[in-house]
């Protein structure tokens, strides 16, 4: 194998015409063996879409020349139609320099792109199932929640394997979570340790779908509050999560990328790295806000959604439709015993909330009625009882609460009740609690699903949801910024 003496990228270009064309000029050419007037040749390798160029003195090419200052500069013009018809109009080629030899090639970037969309568009063809991979998979509501929504469209799917940091959490995913198999690959380690992990990360399967609920901690309100965050990147626990994020990506090349956060996520630096390092991998990005309340749920809850899909999909917009379902919370309350040891009188909460008043602070107590059509988010501390998260009025007695079961905060969340039915209440809180709501996403994977089987068709997409939302108006105060700046704060 010859030795490698530099390495180079270009974009393949087009001539007056419209065909494409390769222009190499520069020092690498002359290092090479390519100086001005030596003659050269060229074989194309169409299956692999490499072209390789070899000096020979009876080539029938001759290096061309540029005289730049003092320095005469040997170049390369290739302008082949056939000789480039298979390598990616407008994409980006990979030239290696080696002595007398340079091979051109679709970039590395080029190639996992097409080799991706290869992958899943005979997948779809065949009606086979599209493999999925699942980072910071919890108790897998997500998983579930985009498994039932691609079902809905027709796509079958598989949970090909699992990351999560919290062994418990995994275990009980496996256990009463309906879409883990039993070939799916459990990954119990942190993200940030098997993303760089050489053995591991080199044995992870390609998926057509890798979907995340990468940890909030760090970039929601309450998490920044409480560590003291000027931004949530200086969190040493979760701010550089998105780095392992993305080496798990580039692992294993998916077709469409999921990742869902709290709507503040749009606000950070995670957010603007994990938008332009997928575009630059050849993604097209969509961001959304879904809400619980426009998808039919009790809880008002609002997470962020981004969508990033290979740019051969061509998808369209992919924000769901809203649905006027208006659920009402004595539909999924259990039957408790107005006597049951869970009901109590909270004083200490309700003595919280004068005092909070009487200093002129916002918290409140949300006391609840079964009538009621709204609950307030229920975080993962719920088991806690804080004084702000929603609790149950007793039927008759005034001064008695409760907080809700963990199958009632199941059903608010639309997740199958028997995922965390009969486990820890601590447990199932702090799962449940920093999950999403079921239906908005459900109403997402069905979009994603009928996507895929409009790309598999070959149907055009019937329209393009713009990506104005990445770009934001250059500060006036500014004065070293650009005119237009990719803006990936909301």
């Amino acid at each position: 194998m010859t030795h490698s003496i530099g390495l180079a990228t270009t974009k393949l270009a087009q001539d007056k015409r419209g065909n494409p064309r390769i222009w190499i000029e520069g020092r690498k050419l002359a290092a090479a063996g390519f100086v001005p007037e030596a003659r050269y040749r060229m074989t194309i390798d169409s299956e692999r879409n490499i072209v390789t160029l070899e000096v020979d003195a009876k080539g029938d090419r001759v290096v061309s020349r540029r005289k730049r200052r003092d320095d005469i500069l040997p170049i390369v013009d290739i302008a082949n139609a056939k000789a480039l018809a298979n390598l990616p109009t407008g994409g980006v080629l990979r030239i290696d320099y080696a002595a007398g030899r340079v091979v051109i090639e679709p970039s590395a970037t080029e190639r996992r792109r097409a080799q991706r969309e290869t992958r899943t568009m005979k997948r779809l063809k065949n009606g086979e199932p599209l493999r999925v991979g699942s980072v910071s998979t919890g108790l897998g509501v997500l998983a579930k929640a985009l498994h039932t929504g691609m079902a809905d469209a027709g796509v079958r799917t598989e949970l090909a394997f699992s990351v999560e940091i919290d062994p418990d959490y995994q275990d009980l995913c496996a256990q009463r979570n309906p879409v883990w198999r039993k070939d799916t690959r459990a990954i119990s380690m942190p993200m940030q340790e098997f993303a760089f992990d050489p053995a591991g990360i080199a044995s992870l399967e390609q998926v057509d779908i890798l979907e995340a609920g990468i940890p909030c901690t760090a970039h929601s309100l309450a998490g920044r509050a409480k560590k003291h965050l000027t931004m949530p990147e200086h969190d040493p626990v979760a701010g550089h999560l998105v780095v392992g994020f993305l080496a798990i990506v580039a692992a294993c090349s998916p077709t469409c990328v999921i990742v869902e956060n709290v709507p503040q996520y749009r606000d950070g630096a995670s957010f603007a790295i994990l938008v332009n390092q997928l575009t630059e991998w050849g993604y097209d990005v969509q961001d959304m806000l879904l809400k619980g309340e426009e998808h039919g749920c009790l809880e008002h809850r609002t997470r962020m959604a981004l969508v990033a899909t290979s740019k051969g999909m061509s998808a369209g917009d992919l924000l769901p439709p809203a649905t006027l379902a208006t659920p009402v919370l004595s539909d999924i309350l259990e039957d408790i015993p107005d006597d049951s040891p869970l009901w109590s009188k909270m004083s200490y909460l309700k003595d919280k909330e004068d005092r909070d008043i009487e200093a002129g602070k916002g918290f409140r107590m949300q006391i609840l009625q079964p009538s009621a059509t709204k609950v307030g988010t229920i975080g993962r501390g719920y088991a806690k009882v804080r004084s702000t998260e929603p609790k149950l009025a007793h039927p008759s007695d005034p001064d008695l609460l409760r907080q809700f079961t963990p199958v009632e905060h199941a059903r608010i969340k639309g997740v199958p009740e028997q995922m965390v039915s009969d486990i820890p209440v601590t447990m199932a809180h702090e799962m449940l609690g920093q999950s999403i709501v079921a239906a908005p996403f459900i109403a997402l994977g069905k979009m994603i699903g009928a996507e895929m089987l409009r790309w598999g068709s070959g149907k055009p997409a019937k329209s393009i949801r713009p990506l104005s939302s990445h770009k934001r108006p250059v500060s006036e105060n500014n004065d070293n910024a650009p005119a237009e700046q990719l803006a990936l704060f909301g």
